[in-house]
């Protein structure tokens, strides 16, 4: 009995600690789609600036470095054909990123490959990308939240707006909690790759699978918990 309480209660906190990141997003998305839909004609990056920026700078002073950057990616069509827009900055000092790329009349094919861009864009649905090596932003090892942006909530998908976690930040709530749980305990995303495991066999991105016998609690759209993983 002791031991299926200590389960339910380390998911249900771990549940909190994911489900924020992503209720968060989700009401940001919202914010911004209604934002657009106020704007008159084809929206300029400075009108984007003024809707994206004081979001992320109330996310990254407040919350850094646990939020390593955040912002909104224009898709196609929002700002004209073949044309997108990066408003994204990074750090407490708020660097923006990448901003020559809204200069390119090639800027689209910098992003619609990128996993956290197209699958939010191809689906309408939110997304998290990750764990991985940030080359492009932070240069850390992070979790990118998305989340489809639909011009006043029904409208096409204007863009997507996101937010880069580092995995530290995860690891270290996540793992005290696990601990409550067993010596083998993990949170893995979709495709069984660590986020925070208490065994050390297995680090943060290592593939794991799970013990026949253990069990599985479903965290937010896109992580599991596992009683027990091993590794590959």
């Amino acid at each position: 009995m002791t031991i299926v309480s200590n389960i339910d209660k380390a998911v249900a906190e771990i549940s909190t600690l994911v489900t924020g990141i992503e209720a968060g997003l989700e009401g940001w998305a919202a914010e911004l789609g209604r934002g657009l839909e106020a704007l008159s004609g084809k929206p300029n990056g400075t009108a984007i600036d003024r809707l994206v920026r004081p979001t992320v700078e109330a996310l990254l002073q407040e919350h850094s470095p646990e939020v390593a950057g955040a912002g909104f990616i224009a898709n196609a069509g929002l700002m004209g054909p073949n044309r997108s827009y990066i408003a994204w900055w990074q750090g407490p000092e708020l660097e923006r990123v990448d901003a020559l790329a809204n200069f390119s009349p090639n800027s689209m094919s910098r992003y619609v490959k990128s996993e956290w861009f197209r699958i939010p864009v191809q689906t309408g649905r939110p997304h998290v990308t990750g764990p991985y090596v940030d080359f492009l932003c932070t240069d850390e090892y992070v979790l990118t939240f998305t989340h489809p942006v639909l011009v006043d909530g029904a409208g096409p998908i204007a863009g997507i707006v996101g937010v880069d976690i580092t995995v530290q930040t995860l690891e270290n709530q996540a793992e005290p909690i696990l601990r409550t749980i067993g010596p083998n305990a993990a949170l893995v995303n979709a495709e069984g790759r660590t986020i925070a495991c208490t065994s050390p066999a297995l680090g943060a991105g290592d593939l794991a699978v799970k013990d026949d016998d253990a069990g599985e609690f479903p965290v937010g759209n896109r992580f599991k918990i596992w009683s027990c993983a091993l590794p590959i």
